[in-house]
């Protein structure tokens, strides 16, 4: 009985077997106790692509985690902002400020029902001076949140603003709050509505990787593991559009290529900085390998990304470049 011959690089791993590897060893393990992880998933096909994004939603769903999918085709990654604003819009920011002002009610030892967290509701409760309770928890929030230097400054000052609208004591409007929320998320605001909140400048490249960094970590310390992030990149591949009326979505030119793999070269060298995070980056299998619009192109990133040494027989699951179900002659 002969064997057939192993493909150059080893066999390629199945989604199945890696997105319960990710599920144990990254979203159960070394993401939950604030480690953050870029890697780098070739798919093999269409239908491969799809079980791993479904298999990898399911699983940080499972885990408790934020799930943020992006498609380069439907959004323009190769600009940071851009891309932290997609993250954004999959962000409940009104509840991330409930949990964040209820857990300070439990530091002061009087925690508060279920989504009233309004200073009245909780003094109500209680049966304390709602005047006193509303200094305390303000300065409790103050202390949680300015004071971690974890977070970027703008971050800290829009969680806090956001913070203080759920307490119902009339320091921050609705409207204000729909600023704080808008500027997050990339909608048009006017400056002058967001000066109470001390933000002066939008969103853009010099701030959102910042903005992503900080997202990620707050989630992880404010009762949650944290965020997965889910980004496909198979729109980078199209070199040539459709014509006009067959067109959709985003499409990139080979300049727009490369800023692109400059901003997930710039994800992966902040995983130092980066807690309570989890980047699957979906790449097709030409990507891996074509010199004009794939990682060969920007050397920056192809090395950090590809291994130069593989083992014949086995597939580490650990490496910064994954191969799901694709001849691995193909991907060199």
């Amino acid at each position: 009985m002969t064997q057939e011959p192993v493909p150059l690089g080893g066999a390629p791993l199945g989604v199945e077997a890696y997105a319960d590897f990710v599920a144990k060893e990254y979203l159960g393990d070394f993401v939950r106790a604030g480690g953050g992880a870029v890697r780098v998933v070739v798919v093999g096909s269409d239908e491969v692509a799809r079980r791993w994004h479904a298999r990898l939603a399911d699983a940080a769903r499972a885990e408790g985690y934020l799930l943020a999918t992006v498609d380069a085709a439907d959004t323009r990654v190769h600009m940071i902002d851009q891309l932290w604003f997609a993250v954004a819009r999959h962000v409940e920011w009104r509840a991330v400020a409930v949990r964040a002002v209820a857990r300070e009610y439990d530091v002061l030892g009087l925690p508060a029902a279920d989504d009233e967290v309004t200073v009245a509701e909780v003094a109500a409760r209680h049966g304390v001076d709602a005047r006193e309770l509303a200094r305390s928890v303000r300065r409790r929030l103050e202390i949680a949140v300015l004071q971690d230097g974890s977070l970027t400054r703008e971050f800290r000052l829009a969680l806090l603003r956001l913070c203080q609208g759920e307490l119902g004591t009339g320091e921050v409007s609705p409207a204000e709050r729909a600023a704080v929320t808008g500027w997050l998320t990339g909608e048009r605001v006017a400056l002058r509505d967001l000066r109470s909140a001390s933000l002066y400048a939008r969103v853009g490249r010099h701030n959102a990787r910042g903005l992503l960094v900080s997202l990620a970590g707050w989630l992880n310390r404010d009762g949650g593991p944290g965020l997965v992030l889910d980004l496909d990149l198979a729109r980078l591949s199209v070199a040539r559009r459709p014509p006009v009326e067959e067109r959709v979505g985003v499409y990139y030119s080979k300049a727009a290529v490369l800023d692109a793999y400059e901003v997930l070269r710039q994800l992966i060298d902040a995983t130092d900085v980066l807690r309570g995070a989890f980047v699957a980056v979906a790449l097709p299998p030409e990507l891996v390998t074509e010199e004009g619009r794939g990682l060969p192109a920007y050397g920056a990133l192809h090395l950090r990304v590809v291994d130069e040494v593989r083992d014949r027989r086995r597939t580490n699951p650990y490496a910064a470049l994954i191969r799901l179900e694709t001849r691995l002659e193909a991907v060199r």
